[in-house]
């Protein structure tokens, strides 16, 4: 014959028992903050190893090597991109793609509308435009900046010689 047992309480039923995913998850640290980078610096544009392409759609890629020290992420390398259509109009933004030790990074900016030059020595200018960092892998994945670029061209005015970066409120 059979016994019904009487239902028993265990003392733990009122406590939430996790799983060992659960326990990691609900001691894991918090997220990151998105920190602002400070990009100030200058890249040198080696306008002697620059590569065009020509697009699927007839317009042209310009792709320069620039190399420099910025802010904090020390030295780097990487190219700067522009692009025009098959009539020669400008397509932007520009981007400037940075490769450090931690990570990389591409910072948009466009130059459409040159606007102004501004006399940095005696016999060179440089063009300002607003960037800002569009996207960043490894230690800059989730890193925010703004700022200005400056153009700086050769002394004949006929190419960029170099970039220089000021992130804003650095």
């Amino acid at each position: 014959m059979s016994r019904a047992h009487s239902p028993r309480f265990d003392a733990l039923e009122a406590r939430e028992l996790l799983s060992g995913a659960h326990a990691a998850r609900a001691h894991a640290a918090p997220a990151a903050i998105a920190a602002p980078l400070v990009l100030d610096g200058t890249l040198t544009a080696d306008q002697h190893a620059a590569v065009t392409t020509t697009n699927l759609d007839g317009g042209y890629t310009t792709s320069v090597p620039v190399s420099g020290r910025l802010g904090g992420l020390g030295q780097v390398h990487g190219v700067w991109s522009e692009s025009t259509d098959a009539t020669g109009q400008y397509l932007g933004p520009d981007t400037v793609t940075i490769h450090g030790s931690q990570g990389s990074l591409t910072i948009a900016f466009s130059d459409a509308t040159p606007g102004p030059a501004h006399r940095t020595g005696p016999h060179s200018v440089s063009y300002r435009h607003a960037q800002r960092l569009t996207d960043g892998t490894g230690a800059y994945a989730r890193a925010t900046e703004r700022g200005t670029i400056a153009l700086n061209m050769n002394a004949a005015h006929s190419a960029v010689a170099s970039l220089t970066l000021t992130s804003e409120g650095a």
